[in-house]
């Protein structure tokens, strides 16, 4: 259900309906908790390639055939490579997330609602934990998080395998129908929906959208399995909070 069809009356609908009684907020984290445009996992992407290169000792373009190849058969280029190359999937990680930070800032807006949401925070995602509280603490957010699972957690088997959500909500004990998902790849969503969250497609303005990048592919937000749609996660946030009931 694309959020930018509704109107302003059946969004807030829509929205009272859907979350006031959820009690566990799930969130991706690269493209998700921070601006795609931000291109923090852009230098992700081209420390990949740099990665595959000198690893199998291949020219730059090589390297990002075989980088695309494997992340479309095995779910992740890292995946490929362990199944493929024997890699070390940590010597792996801590080089492709050894990134500059400072195209991100503490996120004022973004801290002020997850503060106020009810209930617990955490993130799952297909990078590393290390990752994960670099970013989220450049952002400012990094305490509101109760918990990460991330691809070291998950066996190295990424999203959107159903066995990695599944080994995510046994760990943290989670009810999927108290839960919801924010993502910015709407495949993503499609194991959530089916185990009975709420879903939420997160993604930045068509301007500001690099398609030379593949961090849009996959992008449907008109699929059945993604249920609203927004191009700014902490308004979103606001909106839930605003219909939220009052508790006495």
């Amino acid at each position: 259900m694309n959020q930018t069809s509704e109107t302003s009356i059946d969004q807030a609908a829509r929205i009272s309906t859907d979350f006031t009684d959820k009690s566990v907020w799930i969130f991706d984290l690269d493209n998700t908790l921070y601006p795609a445009h931000s291109n923090l996992f852009a230098q992700v992407d081209y420390r990949m390639g740099s990665f595959v290169a000198e690893f199998l000792d291949v020219d730059r373009v090589e390297a990002r055939k075989i980088q695309k190849k494997y992340y479309r058969e095995y779910g992740t280029t890292m995946n490929g490579l362990m199944t493929c190359h024997n890699l070390d999937p940590q010597l792996y990680l801590n080089y492709v997330h050894n990134i500059d930070l400072s195209p991100i800032s503490n996120d004022t807006a973004l801290n002020n609602a997850l503060g106020r949401l009810p209930g617990r925070k955490l993130i799952l995602t297909n990078g590393s934990v290390k990752h994960a509280e670099n970013v989220a603490g450049k952002l400012g957010i990094l305490h509101h998080f109760d918990d990460i699972f991330d691809i070291v957690a998950a066996d190295f088997v990424p999203k959107p395998a159903r066995s990695t959500y599944e080994k995510f909500m046994e760990q943290a004990a989670i009810d999927p129908l108290n839960a919801a998902m924010f993502e910015d790849l709407a495949i993503n969503l499609q194991v959530p929906h089916d185990l009975g969250m709420k879903t939420i497609l997160v993604c930045s303005p068509p301007q500001l959208r690099d398609e030379k990048t593949d961090i849009y592919n996959g992008v449907d937000s008109d699929a059945e399995h993604v249920h609203h749609v927004t191009e700014h996660l902490s308004d979103f946030l606001e909106l839930i909070l605003r219909h939220m009931p009052v508790k006495s």
